[in-house]
């Protein structure tokens, strides 16, 4: 059995080491900077990248291992495989970044990489897991001018290494050694051991610069004390990758020059991989076998692990080509989906669902013969499968329970129904009362005004009587509303009860679970339909007052209306008799001064005309949007009475649905009595 993640994308974290003194010397300025607060590096001035994580020059390597890598360590102890490998030109800090140069006088130093921080991690969590046994295995191991070479081989000689593909475990390394590790401390021996038979040489980058790719590998299997068959198995790779280098940087002649074209030769099949697996289309060939170190890492890009890549890059605008190169490399290598799988033993794995199809069967031969073993079959029930029969016994007691339970509420149910249905008609009457009392004349009145007018204080008294009556019709409206609203809450309960009876009656007959879960839907349905009913009549209500407030005003501006059209024909006669003087004056030399004083009138007036043709207009509009809303109240008001008959008959049908559903509770209840009787006789 595998549990599987699907589309895991490999995460990337961008580390960026300080200027160093050679650098600072030469007059090199910082060519990237730092978005505060987001995982964001900006090359210049205007290219940009966003990563999993981004580390400026100032972070310490314990916000490095904690943020970024301490995860994927959990992740191992639930039977995931997981890599980390740094990658970056030559001295950009991945050797100092992972530990690749790490001995046991620096264990408690801040520079301590992540190699060892990932082993004391390790064993940690191990001393926490004391219900497991574990059993780790260390190998290490690096390629050198496209050869593998075994680190921890002792006399160093040239061991027959060769890759192999194993359909189930994935790529298998044969012939390297494989040492087994109790404690930290005999694993910081290995790795101390693989770091000082390292290739390392010496270029005009880097004065310990590493001539080979590494791989140092944790095989890590554990089972638990109190069931030996669950066994889990896990891989944890921590690559450090030789650096990208150019031979006019690194100056490199010989055996350098050698080197650098293979590192450069693994790094660009490394690259044609990353790119094949972050291509959008689907299916492609993925060229894995050009090289010794993309078959190794075959599981770790695109296939079975937890991958993180940790871009090292250098500062320095005199890099700015190899940074700006690397930051591509990462960024494609995001665009890469992983399909990690938890690593059960086969032989386990085959054991457990054996179990599982042992137990399903015994189920299923309980239920065959009535929650008993047939007497022909001379096996002692399984404490699980004698726990299961208990349990059936018990279900079937509360099943007989429940079914009488579910028969009384079905006839609850029907009652209720009843009593809701009677209810809402006398709620629809004392609504209209109450609605008639309201748009009485005598509600409409101002009585605070006319009390404080009058002089009798009998009349006052009388006066005061009256306003309390409007206070309490208003009360009584309210309380109408509050009513309505108990009503929703009281079927909002009953829906909720109702919604339990498929959970509570599961083993009960098909037809009981269709009945309880078409009153769970008919409640829900009946519960918002009394909210949208209650909504549209706040609705109708609250723009009917406002209506009847518009009212006078409507009468006003039919008015204003009336007076501002006589008003525009009146400055329109006058417009026309101005312009038949102005034409005459044309005629008229000595009238010239008195045209013009006709003309800046006739202006006066034009501007008059159009200013009352605005508020004309405005005035329409206005009456318009009364009229456009008395046609939204009308068709509330239809809504409201179509809302109401749903509601009614919705909650007829649940009324005859339960009643049908007694009937028939009943009648079965009879059959089973029946057959109950001839099965005793």
């Amino acid at each position: 059995m595998k549990e599987e993640v699907k589309g895991i994308p490999v995460r990337v974290a961008l580390r960026c080491r300080p200027l160093v003194p050679k650098e600072i010397s030469e007059g090199c300025q910082m060519c990237l900077s730092f978005v505060p607060g987001e995982p964001q590096v900006v090359v210049g001035t205007d290219k940009s990248f966003t990563y999993d994580f981004v580390f400026d020059p100032s972070t310490e390597q314990e916000e490095v291992f904690n943020t970024a890598v301490a995860p994927l360590i959990k992740g191992v102890f639930k039977g995931y495989n997981a890599t980390v490998l740094a990658y970056g030109q030559t001295g950009s800090g991945k050797t100092y970044s992972m530990g690749g140069a790490y001995t046991a006088e620096q264990e408690n130093e801040p520079t301590v990489g992540v190699i060892p921080r990932v082993i004391q991690l390790l064993f940690k969590e191990i001393d926490k897991k004391s219900d497991f046994e574990f059993t780790l295995k260390v190998s290490y191991l690096e390629i050198y001018n496209e050869e593998i070479l075994d680190l921890l081989c002792p006399s160093r000689e040239k061991a027959q290494i060769n890759i192999r593909e194993d359909p189930k475990e994935g790529i298998k390394i044969v012939g390297l050694t494989e040492k087994t590790v109790l404690v930290a401390l005999d694993t910081v021996s290995c790795l101390e051991q693989g770091n000082n038979s390292r290739t390392v040489a010496s270029t005009a980058m880097n004065s310990q610069s590493s001539r080979s790719h590494a791989i140092f590998t944790i095989s890590i299997e554990q089972r638990k004390k109190s069931d030996k068959n669950s066994s889990f198995r896990s891989k944890l790779h921590l690559v450090d990758l030789a650096g990208s280098e150019r031979q006019k940087k690194t100056k490199a002649e010989g055996d350098r020059l050698k080197e650098g074209k293979n590192i450069n030769r693994g790094l660009l099949c490394l690259g044609n991989v990353i790119s094949a697996l972050g291509d959008d289309k689907k299916g492609g060939f993925v060229p894995y076998r050009d090289s010794k170190l993309t078959r190794l890492l075959q599981d770790s890009l695109g296939g079975n692990s937890h991958t993180l890549m940790i871009a090292c890059v250098s500062p320095a605008d005199s890099n700015l080509e190899e940074t700006l190169n690397t930051l591509r490399y990462a960024d494609r290598a995001r665009k890469i989906k992983n399909k990690p799988i938890v690593n059960i033993d086969p032989q386990t794995a085959e054991l457990n669902h054996l179990k599982q199809q042992v137990q399903q069967l015994q189920v299923l031969l309980l239920q065959a013969h009535g929650g008993t073993l047939p007497g022909s079959i001379n096996v002692e029930p399984s404490e699980n499968l004698q726990s299961l029969m208990e349990k059936n016994q018990s279900l079937v007691e509360e099943n007989e329970k429940l079914s009488r339970g579910l028969s009384e509420a079905a006839g609850q149910t029907a009652q209720m129904l009843e009593r809701i249905i009677l209810t809402e008609q006398a709620n629809e009457k004392m609504n209209a009362k109450l609605e008639e009392l309201r748009q009485h004349a005598a509600c409409k009145l101002d009585l605070q005004k006319l009390v404080e007018t009058l002089e009798d204080q009998e009349l006052k008294e009388n006066v005061e009587i009256i306003c309390n009556l409007q206070q309490l019709i208003t009360q009584l409206s309210d309380e109408t509303v509050a009513c309505m609203a108990a009503a929703i809450d009281t079927a909002v309960e009953q829906e909720a009860q109702v919604e339990t009876s498929p959970e509570t009656s599961r083993s009960s007959d098909a037809f009981t679970t269709q009945h309880a879960l078409r009153q769970a839907q008919m409640s829900k349905e009946l519960v918002e339909l009394n909210k949208a009913l209650a909504l549209k009549e706040a609705l109708a209500r609250k723009m009917t007052q406002n209506d009847s407030q518009l009212q006078p005003i409507q009468y006003q501006y039919q008015d204003n209306i009336k007076e501002l059209e006589l008003e525009v024909i009146n400055l329109q006669k006058e417009k026309e008799e101005l312009v038949l003087e102005l034409q005459t004056a044309k005629k008229d030399v000595n009238q010239a001064k008195l045209s013009e004083r006709r003309r800046k009138r006739l202006q006066e007036l034009e501007g008059q005309i159009a200013d009352l043709k605005k508020k004309l207009n405005e005035q329409s509009k206005l009456l318009k949007l009364k009229e456009s809303t008395e046609r939204t109240v009308s068709k509330l008001n239809q809504e409201i009475r179509m809302m109401k008959n749903q509601r009614v008959q919705l909650m007829r049908q649940m009324k005859e649905d339960a009643e049908k559903f007694r009937q028939w509770k009943q009648k079965k209840d009879k059959e089973v009595i029946q057959l109950k009787e001839r099965v005793s006789n």
